[in-house]
């Protein structure tokens, strides 16, 4: 991964879908910045909770049991 690369993606902050449940462009952006592993390995955790414990920044990503999670706490 390069910093520049994840740079160009939009903030995690960025709403994840619109008033119908439909997914945003950000959304797009960051599944397919997942999928072509420009911003993983991700760090593995169960919950918010553990993945504090592990040092994973809040709005930051991470996953559990291969879900892709937001750290909101």
């Amino acid at each position: 991964m390069t910093a520049n690369r994840k740079a160009n993606l939009p903030p995690v902050s960025a709403p994840w879908a619109d008033g119908r449940g439909v997914p945003s462009i950000p959304f797009g952006q960051w599944a397919s910045a997942i999928a072509a592993n420009i911003i993983g390995p991700l760090p593995a955790a169960a919950n918010d909770a553990a993945a504090a414990k592990a040092g994973v920044p809040i709005n930051a990503l991470y996953q559990a049991s291969g879900v892709v999670r937001i750290r909101i706490v």
